[in-house]
C-alpha cells in the first residue's frame, strides 16, 4: 500500500488551480533534469504524467499533489487525489487499441478523448495504475524507466 506521507510532493494543486497539467509538467520536467535523467525518460515521463494529472483534476476531487520517490533503483511517480474510488474498468486501459482502417484512423485522429490511459500504458511499457492509500484516499503511479 502507498504510504502518502512516504515523499514530499514536487507539486500541489486545487480544484481552483488553472493549469495545473501545465505547471506539473514544468516544475516534473526540472526535478528529472536535476536528477540526471535521460531527455527521453523525462519526456516520457512527463507526457504520463500529465496525462494523470489532468485525468485527476477532472474525474476526482482535491487536495491533488504529485510525489516522486526512488524504490530499488528507479523512480516512481505518484498522483494522489482525495478521491478513494479506482476508475471504472480500468482494465480496459492496458489493452492496446485494435489496429483502425484508414477511416477510422483519421476520425480517431479527431477525437479528443478516451485515449489517455492508452498513452500513459506504451509510455510507461505498462509500468503504472492505482491503488488506494493507507490513508484512504488513491493514487495513480507510473514508473519512470
Amino acid at each position: 500500500m502507498i504510504s502518502a506521507s512516504s515523499t514530499a510532493p514536487v507539486y500541489r494543486w486545487t480544484d481552483h488551480t488553472i493549469n495545473p497539467t501545465g505547471e506539473a509538467r514544468s516544475v516534473l520536467r526540472r526535478v528529472l533534469e536535476d536528477l540526471g535523467m535521460s531527455d527521453d525518460v523525462i519526456s516520457d515521463g512527463v507526457l504520463a504524467v500529465s496525462e494523470l494529472v489532468a485525468n485527476a483534476h477532472e474525474h476526482a476531487c482535491g487536495p491533488y499533489e504529485v510525489h516522486l520517490r526512488s524504490a530499488a533503483g528507479r523512480y516512481i511517480c505518484e498522483i494522489h487525489d482525495g478521491n478513494p474510488l479506482l476508475p471504472p474498468d480500468l482494465y480496459l486501459a492496458a489493452v492496446p487499441l485494435p489496429e483502425a482502417t484508414a477511416s477510422e484512423a483519421v476520425s480517431g485522429l479527431l477525437t479528443e478523448r478516451g485515449r489517455g490511459l492508452h498513452i500513459v500504458h506504451e509510455l510507461t511499457q505498462g509500468q503504472w495504475g492505482f491503488q488506494v492509500t493507507d490513508c484512504g484516499t488513491k493514487a495513480a503511479w507510473v514508473v519512470l524507466a
